[in-house]
């Protein structure tokens, strides 16, 4: 599955087509993936900007009406289709790079976020374990690997609220 044909089947159906003819400044802006690779299954969202709103709409797969999201958000800048690394690609560049890290994480699910034409990936197993990595989706190049667990980065989370709450009174 490759984000270009994505695109091209969402831009065929006639929800689609009807959106764009009511927004024809929106452009796509990410796309948000669920990978289970147990199951093999795939969750798929691609979501477009509306540049006069400010606002987002998602289109969920199999392609149907979208939805707009209520809140505004800062300009985004339109993603790229034409990517080095994609939604067929996630899986083994994924074991290729918690390999190469030392990683014993043996990943069931990879929930991907494509924005900026980078890859937010992040790994997780049925042991409650995560890695993230960031990857450049153009040139393949990893920008950022971490490893832990979901406790160490909900640990982190709830420390801050802590602190957050302690200096309010």
């Amino acid at each position: 599955m490759k984000i270009h044909d994505l695109i091209e089947e969402l831009e065929d159906s006639t929800d689609y087509k009807k959106f764009k003819s009511e927004n024809p400044s929106s452009f796509f802006a990410a796309g948000f993936f669920i990978i289970n690779t147990k199951t093999k299954t795939k969750e798929i969202q691609l979501d477009f900007f509306l540049p006069e709103q400010g606002r987002i709409t998602a289109f969920e797969y199999p392609f149907k009406e979208p939805k707009i999201f209520d809140e505004k958000i800062k300009p985004i800048q339109p993603q790229t289709t034409e990517i080095k690394i994609d939604i067929d690609d996630l899986e083994s560049t994924c074991k290729k790079i918690i390999t190469e890290n030392n990683s014993p994480i043996i990943f069931t699910k990879i929930i991907a976020i494509l924005r900026d034409n980078q890859w937010n990936l992040t790994c997780m197993d049925d042991m409650l374990g995560i890695v993230r990595i960031k990857l450049d989706a153009i040139t393949g190049e990893l920008i950022d690997f971490n490893k832990g667990s979901l406790m160490d980065f909900m640990g982190i989370k709830k420390k801050s609220e802590v602190h957050k709450t302690a200096n309010r009174d």
